[in-house]
Protein backbone atom coordinates (compact mmCIF):
# COMPACT_ATOMS: atom_id res chain seq x y z
CA UNK A 1 0.00 0.00 0.00
CA UNK A 2 1.47 3.49 -0.64
CA UNK A 3 0.95 6.05 1.84
CA UNK A 4 1.29 10.15 0.66
CA UNK A 5 2.22 12.46 3.84
CA UNK A 6 0.76 15.37 2.77
CA UNK A 7 2.55 18.80 2.89
CA UNK A 8 1.99 21.04 4.54
CA UNK A 9 0.40 20.07 7.37
CA UNK A 10 0.26 19.69 10.91
CA UNK A 11 1.18 21.81 13.49
CA UNK A 12 1.17 25.65 12.09
CA UNK A 13 3.49 28.13 13.56
CA UNK A 14 1.29 29.84 16.02
CA UNK A 15 0.68 25.94 17.45
CA UNK A 16 4.92 25.70 17.52
CA UNK A 17 5.15 29.16 19.26
CA UNK A 18 2.30 28.05 21.88
CA UNK A 19 3.75 24.66 22.54
CA UNK A 20 7.89 27.12 22.88
CA UNK A 21 6.29 28.97 25.21
CA UNK A 22 4.80 26.74 27.62
CA UNK A 23 6.90 24.37 27.62
CA UNK A 24 9.75 27.05 28.81
CA UNK A 25 7.72 28.64 31.41
CA UNK A 26 7.42 25.29 32.85
CA UNK A 27 11.16 24.87 33.28
CA UNK A 28 10.93 28.35 34.47
CA UNK A 29 11.49 28.37 38.54
CA UNK A 30 10.79 32.00 38.66
CA UNK A 31 7.24 31.92 36.98
CA UNK A 32 4.56 32.14 39.86
CA UNK A 33 2.71 29.26 40.18
CA UNK A 34 -0.01 28.16 40.47
CA UNK A 35 -0.06 28.14 36.63
CA UNK A 36 -3.86 28.00 34.92
CA UNK A 37 -4.51 28.41 31.10
CA UNK A 38 -7.72 30.15 30.14
CA UNK A 39 -9.60 27.57 27.59
CA UNK A 40 -7.75 24.80 26.07
CA UNK A 41 -4.04 25.91 24.57
CA UNK A 42 -5.33 24.42 21.21
CA UNK A 43 -7.93 21.77 19.93
CA UNK A 44 -6.04 18.44 20.38
CA UNK A 45 -7.04 16.37 23.85
CA UNK A 46 -3.71 14.89 23.82
CA UNK A 47 -1.93 18.28 24.46
CA UNK A 48 -4.07 19.63 27.02
CA UNK A 49 -3.65 16.69 28.77
CA UNK A 50 -0.03 16.39 28.91
CA UNK A 51 -0.57 19.69 30.20
CA UNK A 52 -2.57 18.80 32.74
CA UNK A 53 0.09 15.74 34.30
CA UNK A 54 2.47 18.60 34.26
CA UNK A 55 0.32 20.60 37.01
CA UNK A 56 -1.62 22.98 34.46
CA UNK A 57 -4.83 23.58 36.14
CA UNK A 58 -7.16 24.43 33.12
CA UNK A 59 -10.28 26.82 33.63
CA UNK A 60 -13.36 28.55 32.21
CA UNK A 61 -13.00 31.65 34.04
CA UNK A 62 -10.85 33.70 36.09
CA UNK A 63 -13.64 34.08 38.85
CA UNK A 64 -12.46 32.70 41.73
CA UNK A 65 -8.74 33.04 40.34
CA UNK A 66 -6.30 35.48 43.13
CA UNK A 67 -2.96 34.41 42.69
CA UNK A 68 -0.57 32.93 40.10
CA UNK A 69 -0.13 32.76 36.43
CA UNK A 70 -2.82 32.85 33.56
CA UNK A 71 -1.71 31.51 29.94
CA UNK A 72 -3.75 33.12 27.28
CA UNK A 73 -4.22 30.75 24.69
CA UNK A 74 -3.59 30.68 20.90
CA UNK A 75 -6.77 31.25 20.21
CA UNK A 76 -6.45 34.76 22.18
CA UNK A 77 -9.06 36.59 24.38
CA UNK A 78 -10.59 40.40 24.29
CA UNK A 79 -8.57 42.86 25.76
CA UNK A 80 -10.97 43.61 28.36
CA UNK A 81 -10.32 40.20 29.85
CA UNK A 82 -6.24 41.01 29.86
CA UNK A 83 -7.40 43.96 31.35
CA UNK A 84 -9.15 42.01 34.13
CA UNK A 85 -6.72 39.45 34.72
CA UNK A 86 -3.66 42.53 35.54
CA UNK A 87 -6.53 44.26 37.50
CA UNK A 88 -6.59 41.02 39.77
CA UNK A 89 -2.62 41.03 39.86
CA UNK A 90 -2.24 37.87 38.33
CA UNK A 91 1.04 37.34 35.82
CA UNK A 92 0.00 36.31 32.57
CA UNK A 93 1.83 34.14 29.92
CA UNK A 94 0.07 35.08 26.45
CA UNK A 95 0.20 32.54 23.65
CA UNK A 96 -1.78 34.11 21.41
CA UNK A 97 -1.19 33.57 17.64
CA UNK A 98 0.01 36.15 15.94
CA UNK A 99 -2.33 36.01 12.78
CA UNK A 100 -5.35 36.73 15.64
CA UNK A 101 -3.87 39.20 16.99
CA UNK A 102 -3.36 40.66 13.48
CA UNK A 103 -7.27 40.03 13.47
CA UNK A 104 -8.16 42.00 16.39
CA UNK A 105 -6.10 44.66 15.37
CA UNK A 106 -7.65 44.72 12.68
CA UNK A 107 -11.14 45.05 13.57
CA UNK A 108 -10.20 47.46 16.69
CA UNK A 109 -9.16 50.28 14.16
CA UNK A 110 -11.93 49.56 12.36
CA UNK A 111 -14.53 50.07 15.12
CA UNK A 112 -12.28 53.11 15.83
CA UNK A 113 -12.96 54.55 13.12
CA UNK A 114 -16.49 54.63 12.87
CA UNK A 115 -17.08 51.03 11.47
CA UNK A 116 -19.78 48.17 11.89
CA UNK A 117 -18.07 44.72 11.03
CA UNK A 118 -19.19 41.79 10.31
CA UNK A 119 -17.31 38.58 11.43
CA UNK A 120 -17.47 34.38 10.03
CA UNK A 121 -17.07 32.15 12.70
CA UNK A 122 -17.91 29.94 14.55
CA UNK A 123 -19.82 30.60 18.18
CA UNK A 124 -18.90 28.47 20.13
CA UNK A 125 -15.07 28.96 19.46
CA UNK A 126 -12.84 30.69 22.05
CA UNK A 127 -11.22 32.54 18.66
CA UNK A 128 -14.07 34.11 18.00
CA UNK A 129 -15.67 34.48 20.94
CA UNK A 130 -12.58 36.75 21.93
CA UNK A 131 -13.18 38.62 19.00
CA UNK A 132 -16.87 39.01 19.41
CA UNK A 133 -15.74 40.62 23.34
CA UNK A 134 -14.13 43.32 21.52
CA UNK A 135 -17.48 45.31 20.76
CA UNK A 136 -20.96 45.05 20.76
CA UNK A 137 -20.71 46.44 16.76
CA UNK A 138 -19.09 42.88 15.55
CA UNK A 139 -22.02 40.61 13.94
CA UNK A 140 -21.52 37.23 13.47
CA UNK A 141 -22.56 35.14 10.65
CA UNK A 142 -21.65 30.93 11.02
CA UNK A 143 -22.90 30.06 7.20
CA UNK A 144 -23.48 31.86 4.05
CA UNK A 145 -27.36 31.94 4.48
CA UNK A 146 -27.50 34.08 7.92
CA UNK A 147 -26.42 36.90 5.50
CA UNK A 148 -30.11 37.43 4.52
CA UNK A 149 -30.75 38.08 8.22
CA UNK A 150 -28.18 41.17 8.51
CA UNK A 151 -29.53 44.22 8.42
CA UNK A 152 -26.84 47.19 9.17
CA UNK A 153 -27.25 50.99 8.03
CA UNK A 154 -23.84 51.75 8.66
CA UNK A 155 -22.18 52.78 5.07
CA UNK A 156 -18.84 51.96 6.92
CA UNK A 157 -19.10 48.47 7.37
CA UNK A 158 -16.11 46.10 7.04
CA UNK A 159 -15.48 42.15 7.10
CA UNK A 160 -13.03 39.78 8.72
CA UNK A 161 -13.34 36.13 9.20
CA UNK A 162 -12.04 33.29 12.24
CA UNK A 163 -8.36 32.33 10.92
CA UNK A 164 -9.14 28.96 10.55
CA UNK A 165 -12.41 28.94 8.20
CA UNK A 166 -12.21 27.08 4.92
CA UNK A 167 -11.12 29.83 2.45
CA UNK A 168 -13.46 28.79 -0.53
CA UNK A 169 -16.10 29.16 1.57
CA UNK A 170 -14.92 32.70 2.48
CA UNK A 171 -15.11 33.86 -1.35
CA UNK A 172 -18.12 32.77 -1.87
CA UNK A 173 -19.50 34.72 1.58
CA UNK A 174 -17.64 37.74 0.18
CA UNK A 175 -19.41 37.59 -3.30
CA UNK A 176 -22.48 37.35 -1.92
CA UNK A 177 -22.14 40.19 0.88
CA UNK A 178 -20.77 42.46 -1.82
CA UNK A 179 -23.99 42.20 -3.68
CA UNK A 180 -26.06 42.97 -0.30
CA UNK A 181 -23.52 45.84 0.76
CA UNK A 182 -21.48 47.23 -2.36
CA UNK A 183 -19.50 49.49 -0.29
CA UNK A 184 -18.39 46.77 1.98
CA UNK A 185 -14.40 46.48 2.87
CA UNK A 186 -13.63 42.92 2.91
CA UNK A 187 -10.43 41.08 4.84
CA UNK A 188 -9.41 37.63 4.13
CA UNK A 189 -8.43 37.12 7.66
CA UNK A 190 -7.54 33.18 7.22
CA UNK A 191 -4.41 32.47 8.14
CA UNK A 192 -1.67 31.36 5.64
CA UNK A 193 -1.09 28.10 6.97
CA UNK A 194 -4.86 26.74 7.11
CA UNK A 195 -5.10 28.04 3.46
CA UNK A 196 -1.43 26.19 2.49
CA UNK A 197 -2.88 23.23 4.32
CA UNK A 198 -6.50 23.27 2.38
CA UNK A 199 -4.87 23.80 -0.88
CA UNK A 200 -2.24 21.14 -0.12
CA UNK A 201 -5.12 18.69 0.57
CA UNK A 202 -7.37 19.65 -2.82
CA UNK A 203 -4.04 19.27 -4.81
CA UNK A 204 -3.50 15.76 -3.57
CA UNK A 205 -5.47 13.43 -5.79
CA UNK A 206 -6.50 9.90 -7.26
CA UNK A 207 -5.59 8.54 -3.60
CA UNK A 208 -8.15 5.34 -2.50
CA UNK A 209 -8.81 6.99 0.92
CA UNK A 210 -7.90 10.60 2.72
CA UNK A 211 -6.97 10.16 6.30
CA UNK A 212 -7.79 13.16 8.38
CA UNK A 213 -6.01 13.28 11.83
CA UNK A 214 -6.93 15.80 14.67
CA UNK A 215 -9.57 16.22 17.20
CA UNK A 216 -13.37 16.54 16.39
CA UNK A 217 -12.68 20.29 18.00
CA UNK A 218 -10.59 21.38 15.52
CA UNK A 219 -11.93 23.74 13.52
CA UNK A 220 -9.20 23.74 10.83
CA UNK A 221 -9.22 19.80 10.57
CA UNK A 222 -13.02 19.98 10.30
CA UNK A 223 -12.53 22.29 7.88
CA UNK A 224 -9.81 19.61 5.84
CA UNK A 225 -12.34 16.89 6.07
CA UNK A 226 -15.59 18.92 4.34
CA UNK A 227 -13.31 19.75 1.52
CA UNK A 228 -12.58 15.90 1.13
CA UNK A 229 -16.09 15.29 1.64
CA UNK A 230 -16.97 18.06 -0.51
CA UNK A 231 -14.92 16.63 -3.41
CA UNK A 232 -17.00 13.24 -2.76
CA UNK A 233 -13.41 11.35 -1.43
CA UNK A 234 -13.58 8.45 0.30
CA UNK A 235 -12.57 10.30 3.58
CA UNK A 236 -12.13 9.15 7.58
CA UNK A 237 -11.40 11.72 10.36
CA UNK A 238 -9.38 10.03 13.21
CA UNK A 239 -7.52 11.11 16.74
CA UNK A 240 -4.92 8.58 16.80
CA UNK A 241 -3.51 4.90 15.84
CA UNK A 242 -6.43 3.22 18.08
CA UNK A 243 -9.14 4.60 15.59
CA UNK A 244 -7.51 2.85 12.33
CA UNK A 245 -9.06 -0.41 14.06
CA UNK A 246 -12.39 0.96 12.83
CA UNK A 247 -10.84 1.26 8.89
CA UNK A 248 -11.76 -1.16 6.47
CA UNK A 249 -8.25 -1.17 4.20
CA UNK A 250 -9.90 -3.96 1.83
CA UNK A 251 -8.83 -2.82 -2.27
CA UNK A 252 -7.22 0.24 -0.92
CA UNK A 253 -3.78 1.18 -2.74
CA UNK A 254 -3.09 4.06 -2.26
CA UNK A 255 -3.48 6.83 0.92
CA UNK A 256 -3.13 10.07 1.75
CA UNK A 257 -2.89 11.83 4.89
CA UNK A 258 -3.21 14.77 6.47
CA UNK A 259 -3.51 16.39 10.12
CA UNK A 260 -5.06 19.88 11.33
CA UNK A 261 -2.97 22.71 12.87
CA UNK A 262 -3.24 21.63 16.02
CA UNK A 263 -2.70 17.71 15.87
CA UNK A 264 0.80 16.35 16.90
CA UNK A 265 3.57 15.40 14.16
CA UNK A 266 4.25 12.53 16.54
CA UNK A 267 0.28 11.49 16.09
CA UNK A 268 0.34 11.03 12.39
CA UNK A 269 3.97 9.76 12.25
CA UNK A 270 3.00 6.64 14.72
CA UNK A 271 -0.17 6.23 12.44
CA UNK A 272 1.86 6.03 9.29
CA UNK A 273 3.71 2.94 11.42
CA UNK A 274 0.84 1.19 12.05
CA UNK A 275 -0.61 1.25 8.89
CA UNK A 276 2.45 -0.67 7.33
CA UNK A 277 2.79 -3.04 10.43
CA UNK A 278 -1.17 -3.49 11.65
CA UNK A 279 -0.06 -2.32 15.14
CA UNK A 280 -2.51 -0.21 15.82
CA UNK A 281 -1.62 0.36 19.70
CA UNK A 282 -0.60 3.75 20.88
CA UNK A 283 3.19 4.00 22.21
CA UNK A 284 3.29 7.90 22.64
CA UNK A 285 3.80 10.06 25.71
CA UNK A 286 3.18 13.64 27.26
CA UNK A 287 6.77 14.18 26.12
CA UNK A 288 5.64 12.85 22.47
CA UNK A 289 2.40 14.87 22.09
CA UNK A 290 4.43 18.31 23.28
CA UNK A 291 6.95 17.76 20.65
CA UNK A 292 6.58 20.41 18.10
CA UNK A 293 9.71 19.00 16.11
CA UNK A 294 9.22 16.37 13.73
Amino acid sequence: MEIVKITPQGFCKGVIRAIAIINKALENPNIKRPIYMLGGLVHNKHIINAYKNKGIIIIDSIDNIHNGTIIITAHGISKKIIKEIKDRGLDIINATCFDVLKTHDLIQKKLDEGYDIILYGKSKHPETKGILGISDKINLIESINDIDNLNINNLKLAFATQTTMGYSDVLKIIEKLKLKYPHIETYEEVCTATKLRQNALIETVDADLYIIVGDPTSNNTNKLREICEKMNRKTVMIENTLDLKNINFEGINKVAITAGASTPPAIVNEIIDAIKTKDFNTKLTDHDYLNYRT
